[in-house]
């Protein structure tokens, strides 16, 4: 089996951890971003909630007590956070949030909502700037920020130093960047190089320009197609 690099945020690392170890692979985690919820109005009951990441809905959602309120999730693990926090009317959406857009025109059109993106700081596709070009009335509300950690403990720099490595996982296209960014910071771009990576999404991809031993991405955006990669 191979030992495999996590760049997720902690909490989300973790549960993604279990499961590599459960497959029978070594796991090493190396933090690319750290999130750090913050603070934001509930938005008003008549609007709609969207929410595209995990930690959207964990922080977005977690003090809004009408559990009976529309959520529109993007992608099934989204859904089930929602879900977690006692959320019953949730709509899935497909795996990205472009795939989502045709489902809240419909609904934003036919059934007249109005919507809040429960988002982060850094918004890589503007739902709500698309919602509002069609004439929805759509609102964002930051509820995390999310930080880059531009450092390798000492252990992950071992690691690497020794080709103990043999995948790095990536699941969004900040933390591709900035672990690029990071060990070229450190002068060891050539770290990556005893690397395979492993990316989330052909977005995610399109960030990992180093000079990796190989680089592919999941067929699908999500982590059951991303950790199928790693069996056999």
């Amino acid at each position: 089996m191979s030992t495999i690099l996590l760049t997720r945020p902690i909490d989300e690392a973790q549960p993604t951890a279990e499961k590599l170890e459960a497959m029978g692979h070594t796991v090493i985690i190396a933090p690319m971003i750290r999130i750090d919820p913050v603070s934001f109005e509930i938005p008003p009951d008549d609007r709609s909630l969207i929410v595209t990441s995990k930690n959207g809905a964990r922080h977005g959602l977690a003090n809004i007590g009408n559990k009976a309120r529309p959520i529109f999730a993007v992608g099934e693990q989204t859904a089930e956070e929602a879900r977690k926090l006692g959320f019953t009317n949730v709509v899935v959406g497909p795996g990205t949030a472009r795939q989502m857009i045709p489902t809240l025109l419909e609904c934003g059109i036919s059934e007249k909502r109005k919507y809040s993106y429960l988002c982060g700081t850094n918004i890589s596709y503007n739902i709500s700037a698309v919602l509002r070009d069609e004439g929805i009335d759509a609102v964002d509300v930051v509820t995390y920020q999310a930080r880059p950690m531009r450092a390798f403990s000492a252990g992950v720099q071992d690691a690497m130093e020794e080709g103990e490595i043999d995948i790095a996982l990536f699941y969004s296209p900040r933390t591709a960047t900035t672990f690029e960014e990071t060990a070229a910071e450190y002068g060891r771009s050539d770290w990556l190089s005893k690397m395979d990576a492993i990316a989330l999404s052909t977005r995610v991809r399109e960030q990992l320009i180093g000079p990796w031993r190989s680089v592919r991405y999941a067929i699908m955006p999500t982590e059951k197609a991303l950790l199928s990669m790693l069996e056999g």
